[in-house]
C-alpha cells in the first residue's frame, strides 16, 4: 500500500465493526454533514454557500478539500463511516479506498489502521493482544444501573484486569458504555455472563501474536 510517509499508521488488532480491517480517521470541518453517508445532502449543502457556525470552513482549500472528499466517496464501494466531529472514521476493506483518501490530503488524515504482516490473520471474533496472558476480551454496551455486585466480586480477582474505565462505568446509574476488559478462562466468563448479562456486546476470543 502506497501511502504518504507523513501519515501516522497504528496497527488493526481485531476486525472493524467485526467486518472490516482497514480503518482511516479524516479531520473534516462539515464531518457532521456526512452522518447517515447521504452523499447528496452533503453536496447539496456545500453548494449553499451558508455555513452554519459550527462549520469551520476557514479558507478556499478547506472548501475545495470538502467538495474533493464527498466527490470521492461517492465512487467507493463497501465501506461504512462514524462521525465524531471534526472527526469522519471510514472502515473498509478495500486498500485503494484507503490510498485514495489519504492521497487527497495528508495533512486532514489523523491516523490509518491497517493489519500487521506479521500478525495472525484477522477473523471476526478475534483480537492479537501481543502482551496480555488472556482468553478472552469482554466489552460493555450502555448501561442503566450500577454494577458494584460485579466490582466486588471482580476485586483481587487475578482471573480478571479491568480498565480504571470499565470500573468507573459498572460503578455508575448510568453509562454509554464502549469500555471492555480481559477474562482468564472459560469459567470465569460464566461468571462474567451471570453478573453482567445483557450488558455484554461482545466477546472476542484473544489471539497471542
Amino acid at each position: 500500500m502506497k501511502l504518504p510517509k507523513s501519515v501516522l499508521i497504528k496497527e488493526t488488532v481485531s476486525l472493524f465493526a467485526n467486518k472490516y480491517k482497514y480503518k482511516i480517521v479524516l479531520v473534516c470541518p462539515i464531518a457532521g454533514w456526512f452522518r447517515g453517508n447521504k452523499l447528496d445532502y452533503v453536496l447539496e449543502k456545500l453548494n449553499e454557500g451558508h455555513f452554519p457556525s459550527w462549520v469551520k470552513i476557514k479558507t478556499k482549500e478547506d472548501l475545495e478539500y470538502c467538495f474533493k472528499l464527498r466527490d470521492l466517496m461517492s465512487t467507493l464501494g463497501d465501506y461504512e463511516l462514524r462521525i465524531e466531529s471534526p472527526r469522519i472514521n471510514l472502515y473498509t476493506n478495500d486498500s485503494t479506498t484507503i490510498e485514495k483518501l489519504a492521497s487527497l490530503d495528508d495533512q486532514r488524515v489523523k491516523f490509518i489502521c491497517l493489519p500487521n504482516r506479521t500478525s495472525p490473520v484477522l477473523e471476526k471474533d478475534n483480537v492479537i493482544v501481543k502482551t496480555l496472558d488472556y482468553k478472552y476480551k469482554i466489552h460493555i454496551g450502555a448501561t442503566r444501573q450500577d454494577y458494584q455486585s460485579f466490582l466486588n466480586w471482580s476485586d483481587g480477582n487475578d482471573k480478571l484486569r479491568l480498565t480504571k474505565r470499565i470500573k468507573k462505568d459498572l460503578g455508575k446509574g448510568f453509562s454509554w458504555g464502549g469500555g471492555y476488559f480481559y477474562v482468564k478462562d472459560d469459567k470465569t466468563l460464566t461468571m462474567v455472563r451471570m453478573f453482567l448479562g445483557s450488558v455484554i456486546s461482545r466477546i472476542e476470543t484473544v489471539i497471542k501474536a
